[in-house]
């Protein structure tokens, strides 16, 4: 609180002094006044004392009533005395002095006692003692006590003492004090207000020299003060003044020089601004320089890169020997590699130089995370790991965020767990971050459509772990955990350093927890925008009871609580011996069976799988493991459905609805012949190069492929014949891409709904965005990877896609008795491809047959090794051997099942091995029952 020096003075110190004053003032005149009234009753006691004793002595004597009167006389001249009245023992009154006695209203039974008493009234007091014989009385005068006679009572006197003189006394007392106080207050403040005055004229007086120095006017002297210490502020003020007004003069000679010298630098600073500048200008220029050549780069070198991987993949397919297939793989591992560092550099420079800009858009993140879990899931199989993903139940559905970004950090993180785990699981996590809600509130915010939320995405591994130097120097660039020279893993160091940055960048952290030896959770989050809350799961499983047989505790969990979700119960299991012993008390609807590379040869299992097959109970098979011959020999065993892990939410729903409904199955087959029509496709490139890669990609994908090199040619190609799909170039001479595609809009309202995707080596944020603006619908970025381009296909072509990709690679199969007996091999198609010679047509024909057990064991040797190269390879002799042999069903199951190899339809592998070791088994039959050496030569005869 802020008060003047005035206030703090008298409310300070002038009235609580005067308050104490007045307190203690108080206290002594009060016991003043009380001495006064003990005084007036020890006068009253003292007179009736001495009166009682005479009067003893009078009342015994006839001329008595003469002495007492007199006595009676003198006590009336005492001011204090009122009246006096003497009574004889009979309570008769003998004699009465002054005015009458007032009545006794307090105590009316103080008369008539036989000891001493004393009566207080409103304006007197009265003394009452009786009176005694002489002999009876002892001295007391001491005392002044009466001692209790025991003698002959003579009668009572009663003294009544007036009280207004003595309140007379005390009002005249308090007068005169209370006039004296308020004469002393009245004075002493009339000396304090003086003091007062004085200090604030002093102070004053001072602050206005002070405020005069503070605005550049330095006043003279002040005038000496009588107060000591006002007079030694006055002298140190005074002091300060001198000092400010001597600093002023060097500060104002300084500026005055510092002036000078800027004045004659004006010209040297012009100059250098104008060189800043231009310095700014050529920073500016080089950077849209740096922009413009990572741009170039990027499409330079993808642009190549792209025909070399593309045209080495079409070349693996094609029929090779050991050392070429060989050379091919090294050429695509080599290619794949530096495409991986090229993408890591360019991404980092783009970072260096602030140059990397976000595109947020909505994103299904469920979805998105399934697809970057599919895409290492061959890798987790080659290695025996269990890759698992965790979405928990209240993380949004839709977020908005960047898609692309957002796949870039989880895919590092899952390469980076599978790279350095060998044995064990990877899990990958994604929940709400609870951080810093937790730190305002002990319950987890609830997310809300279009505000801000933190998720965290978490990859656990059990590979090597890290020590705590490895972990202090891993997000920094070019920096590995292992940099020895004996490091077995690759790569280049970046990976971590762009995630560190990107996440930064997106408004996130990222970090990492690790025990050396045991495994590490990398983790990070991000914000973004919820745009659809995830809804509750639809319990359409009520009532139905599954069965889950995994091993596997952390999936067998995730199962579990999926399949409750939907309202099943759920029995858990993870051995095969719990299962079936549960399986002979209780009936379950259907069997969650999941398997790793390992049970998928152990006896238990497949015992257990047997068990189902006869008990006729419906499974679903879930492996771990990417051998067709595996799935066939699986699904011989346990009669059922078979799909690989992880298994997307979506899928497995489907999945588990065909296991319980078989019919859907059927629906879903005769749904996939009802479509005839093959999708058109237009490609659109001024490369000849990446022109053959697209078209060739596509027609072995089933699709009808038209080409065009220029935009020009594009617009005509799209006005002569109806196409579903453009790929277009998006750099090109003559009309680029965007051109081309805004001419192709503008032909009319059907044009305006056809996809178009554009295909480039570099396409940033801003330029993905003008080009979606100008009418492109996608972005597809070279070197063209097949299963990008399947992705976008699908999801542009939708269900005819999934139509025409299996369309010409499907196999036929057909295991029935009459198959069996019937002849596998055609005498009239071998004679014509024999060029219609029947003896060469029956040593074609036998070269396939001595040869055909060791093609059947070549095929067998590269199931058992998981070698997808050896495989073709081996299917590829075959199918070149049976062409010229007049065998069509083991050429066309040959054909079939090569061009899914290819193409990479493990869905459709399986079933077309089945179908083939059927036909190398009934071909092998018949080469046992009917087969000589001469065939084709006796059924020519014959014909």
């Amino acid at each position: 609180m802020r008060f003047s020096l005035k206030n703090w003075i008298i409310f300070g110190c002038f009235i609580p002094l005067w308050l104490l004053i007045l307190i203690v003032g108080g206290l002594l005149l009060n016991a003043h006044f009380k001495s006064l009234d003990e005084q007036l009753l020890e006068r009253g006691q003292f007179i009736l004392k001495n009166l009682s004793s005479r009067l003893a002595v009078n009342l015994d004597k006839d001329e008595s009533l003469v002495g007492i009167r007199v006595i009676a006389t003198e006590l009336l001249e005492n001011r204090n005395v009122r009246a006096l009245s003497l009574y004889d023992y009979r309570q008769f009154s003998l004699l009465h002095a002054g005015p009458s006695m007032q009545p006794l209203l307090n105590n009316p039974q103080a008369r008539w006692q036989l000891n001493s008493q004393m009566a207080k009234e409103a304006e007197s007091i009265r003394f009452i003692e009786p009176i005694y014989e002489p002999q009876y009385l002892q001295e007391a005068e001491s005392s002044l006590q009466r001692i209790e006679p025991q003698g002959k009572l003579l009668g009572w006197v009663e003294l009544e003492i007036s009280l207004t003189p003595l309140l007379l006394y005390k009002y005249r007392f308090a007068l005169l004090s209370g006039a004296l106080v308020t004469f002393l207050f009245l004075l002493s403040f009339f000396f304090t207000h003086l003091l007062v005055r004085y200090l604030e004229e002093q102070l004053e007086a001072i602050r206005l020299r002070l405020k005069d120095a503070a605005q550049g006017y330095y006043p003279a002297t002040g005038q000496p003060s009588k107060v000591i210490e006002i007079d030694r502020l006055e002298v140190e003020s005074t002091q300060l003044i001198q000092q400010l007004n001597e600093r002023e003069e060097s500060y104002q000679q300084a500026i005055e020089e510092v002036r000078e010298d800027s004045l004659g630098s004006l010209e040297t600073i012009e100059i250098k601004n104008i060189e800043l500048d231009q310095a700014r200008k050529d920073a500016l220029q080089a950077s849209k320089i740096k922009s413009e050549f990572l741009a170039n780069m990027s499409h330079e070198i993808r642009t190549p890169l792209n025909g070399i991987i593309g045209f080495s993949n079409l070349l693996s397919r094609t029929q090779m020997d050991l050392r070429q297939k060989e050379y091919i793989n090294h050429i695509l591992g080599a290619s794949e590699t530096m495409l991986g560092i090229i993408n890591d550099i360019l991404d980092f420079s783009k970072i260096e130089a602030g140059m990397m800009v976000l595109d947020e858009a909505p994103l299904n993140l469920r979805q998105h995370l399934d697809d970057c879990l599919s895409m290492f899931a061959p890798m987790a199989h080659r290695q025996n790991i269990n890759l698992l993903g965790m979405v928990y139940d209240d993380v949004p559905l839709r977020v908005n965020t960047d898609p692309l970004r957002l796949r870039q950090l989880i895919s590092n993180l899952l390469s980076n767990a599978l790279k350095f785990t060998s044995e064990g699981e990877v899990v990958l996590r994604v929940m709400l971050d609870d951080n810093d809600s937790l730190i305002e509130s002990e319950k987890l915010a609830v997310p809300e459509v279009g505000k801000q939320c933190s998720i965290k995405f978490s990859v656990t591994d059990t590979g090597l772990g890290l020590s705590e130097d490895q972990r202090q120097k891993l997000f920094q660039a070019f920096t590995q955990a292992d940099t020895t020279q004996t490091r077995q893993f690759g790569g280049t160091g970046l990976g971590l350093a762009i995630c560190k940055q990107l996440v930064e960048q997106m408004g996130g952290q990222i970090d990492l927890e690790s025990i050396e030896g045991e495994g590490s959770t990398f983790w990070f989050t991000l914000p973004m925008s919820v745009q659809e809350l995830a809804t509750e799961p639809t319990p359409w499983l009520i009532g139905k009871t599954l069965g889950v047989l995994e091993s596997h505790k952390l999936t067998n969990q995730v199962w579990t609580h999926q399949l409750r979700s939907w309202g099943a119960q759920v029995e858990s299991w993870h051995s095969p011996e719990e299962m079936l012993k549960q399986l002979a008390l209780s009936k379950v609807d259907a069997v969650l069976v999941g398997m790793n590379a390992k049970q998928v040869k152990q006896q238990p299992w497949l015992n257990g799988l047997t068990q189902l097959r006869t008990l006729r109970q419906a499974n679903l098979l879930l492996v771990n493991v990417s051998d067709a011959e595996i799935h066939t020999h699986l699904r011989r065993q346990s009669a059922g459905q078979l799909l690989t892990k992880p298994l997307a939410i979506p899928q497995l729903r489907q999945a588990v609805e065909e296991v319980l409904d078989p019919t859907l199955v059927q629906a879903s087959q005769e749904a996939v012949v009802a479509q005839k029509t093959a999708p058109v496709i237009l490609v659109v490139d001024d490369t000849s190069s990446n022109l053959l890669l697209l078209v060739t990609l596509l027609k072995e994908l089933g699709f009808t492929a038209l080409e065009a090199v220029s935009g020009e040619q594009a617009v005509m190609r799209v006005e002569e014949q109806k196409v579903d799909l453009v790929l277009m170039d998006i750099h090109m001479p003559g009309i680029s891409g965007v051109e081309a595609t805004q001419q192709i809009r503008a032909l009319g309202h059907q044009y305006r709904s056809l996809p178009i995707v554009a295909t480039t080596a570099h396409a940033a944020v801003e330029e993905r965005s003008a080009w979606l603006q100008a009418g492109i619908n996608d972005v597809l970025i070279k070197p063209i990877n097949e299963k990008l381009l399947t992705d976008l296909l699908q999801r542009w072509l939708g269900s005819r896609f999934s139509v025409e990709q299996t369309k010409g690679l499907t196999v036929e199969i057909n295991q029935s008795e009459e198959s069996w007996q019937a002849c596998p091999v055609d005498h009239e198609m071998g004679i014509k491809l024999a060029i219609g010679k029947a003896d060469i047509a029956d040593e074609l024909l036998g070269l396939l047959l001595a040869n055909l057990n060791e093609s059947r064991n070549e095929i067998e040797d590269a199931l058992k090794n998981q070698d997808d190269d050896a495989l073709l390879e081996a299917v590829h002799r075959l199918h070149g051997a049976s062409r010229y042999c007049g065998v069509p069903d083991l050429a066309q199951t040959t054909e079939a099942l090569e061009t899914q190899l290819k193409a990479g339809q493990q869905k459709l592998v399986a079933g077309s091995l089945e179908q083939l070791f059927y036909e190398i088994d009934r071909l092998q039959d018949w080469y046992e029952r009917d087969y000589t050496t001469d065939w084709h030569q006796k059924q020519a005869i014959n014909y």
